[in-house]
């Protein structure tokens, strides 16, 4: 992997804790398991601990001095060019996932939104944008390869239903997650005009 070759989500997430102070591996991990849980992406302490090192490698971080003592006392800071990596990614181009719930939203919100109004802005009306042509396009029609060619009528009708359920699922959690979005994109327009 190149230093310009597009960041996984553990390094931006990494980066962008790291940007923000001094940080141990196992305090990478505890932010997972805490309030990180609501980025939707999660990292076993194995993967942290090997990234980190990673990150040394390409001076990205650099080990700093530890006032603590414990089982895991290295502290690592982050370096200019590894801010200067995390400034690259938070200035790329936002292009949202078909998923809707896909962490890459949650992760470039809480990372690269942080740094001002503007930024989270323009994010969710990203986001809020291809959510909204997304559900317009959605075909809700039966899919008939879901049900084996010799279902009986009750099968069908089953199946039918079933699926229907299914896509309401979908439905709901799309509508729910749109209307956070014109909810977050007023406030932030509110935010912004305030300037």
């Amino acid at each position: 992997m190149t230093d310009r070759a597009a960041l996984a989500r553990l390094d931006v997430v990494l980066l962008g804790l790291l940007a923000t102070g001094e940080r141990t591996g196992y305090d990478v991990w505890k932010w997972f398991e805490g309030r990180g849980s609501f980025v939707g992406y999660s990292a076993a302490t194995s993967q942290i601990y090997r990234q980190l090192g990673r990150f040394v490698e390409r001076g990205w971080a650099a080990p700093a001095a530890a006032a603590r003592s414990g089982p895991d006392t290295k502290l690592y800071r982050i370096t200019d060019a590894g801010r200067e990596r995390l400034d690259e990614w938070v200035s790329s181009p936002y292009v949202p996932s078909r998923r809707p719930l896909d962490p890459d939203f949650q992760v470039r919100l809480r990372f690269a939104g942080s740094r001002s109004p503007e930024k989270a802005l323009e994010l969710v009306r990203t986001e809020l944008a291809f959510r909204r042509q997304a559900e317009e396009n959605m075909d809700r029609s039966f899919d008939e390869l879901l049900v084996s060619s010799d279902a009986g009528p009750a099968e069908r009708r089953w199946s039918g239903e079933w699926y229907l359920m299914q896509g309401e699922r979908g439905h709901y959690m799309v509508s729910s997650l749109i209307a956070w979005l014109e909810a977050t994109e007023r406030r932030l327009a509110a935010m912004v005009g305030r300037g």
